[in-house]
């Protein structure tokens, strides 16, 4: 019995049957098979990534389909955007989504911004060790699995000590060391000592979608990227 659903999985070997009317516009996110094995090796077993054995119908209802959806619909937002040129950083952060997992695109994320001085030393040493790789990193396009190598440590170990110890999961974590990122340069503009607008900083550090970096960069900031140009400029 066919079951109608707007989105599938297919893994090698299986078949997913589509039909559609003239007005509907489909994408299809494909993953080379090395890369997914490659992902599995670095989850150590225990890989998010949905297989041929699964349901290939996605239910939004289920936890676990319903982040993948939201990652699916985050690469349909890049691709529409008129931004994704001009983010070679964003690019390659999209590409990652898939294979790290729905586990990271969950919404861990701390308020306020990051600093140096997060109880580092009562942090255990992989978790150290991914926070350091991440500031050192903070410029590339790096994915939890890099994170992981460079903490010595496996994916969802890494992960369960980012929850615990600091509410945010690794790849949250790199997000946020880039809005602060962002936030440091709209201030260098509105002072003078750069150039550029809330676009160019938006896409330097990865950020395609521009409505997305606003809101993000106000729940961090307590105000839109526009406003700090403005209310800097104001104060000298």
């Amino acid at each position: 019995m066919a079951l109608p659903s707007t989105r599938s999985t297919a893994g090698p070997g299986s078949r997913v049957s589509m039909t559609w009317n003239g007005e509907a516009r489909n994408y299809v996110l494909t993953i080379p098979g090395w890369v997914v094995a490659q992902a599995l090796e670095a989850h150590r077993g225990k890989s998010s990534i949905a297989s041929g054995s699964s349901d290939p119908v996605l239910d939004e209802q289920d936890p676990l389909a319903g982040a993948w959806i939201e990652l699916v619909r985050g690469f349909n937002e890049f691709l529409a955007s008129p931004s994704t040129r001009r983010s070679p950083l964003g690019a390659r952060h999209v590409e990652q989504l898939p294979i790290d997992g729905p586990p990271d695109a969950r919404h861990h994320t701390q308020s306020g911004t990051l600093t140096a001085g997060d109880s580092a030393a009562a942090l255990p040493p992989a978790v150290r060790r991914a926070k350091a790789f991440c500031e050192e990193h903070v410029h590339e396009a790096v994915s939890v699995a890099d994170i992981a190598l460079a903490a010595r440590a496996s994916l969802p170990s890494l992960r369960e000590g980012f929850r615990t110890h600091l509410n945010t999961t690794p790849r949250a974590y790199l997000r946020q060391l880039r809005l602060d990122h962002a936030h440091r340069d709209l201030l260098a503009i509105a002072g003078g000592q750069a150039q550029g607008t809330v676009t160019d900083v938006a896409c330097r550090w990865g950020f395609t979608h521009l409505g997305r970096f606003s809101a993000a960069y106000r729940k961090s900031f307590g105000q839109p990227p526009s406003e700090t140009l403005r209310r800097s400029r104001r104060a000298t």
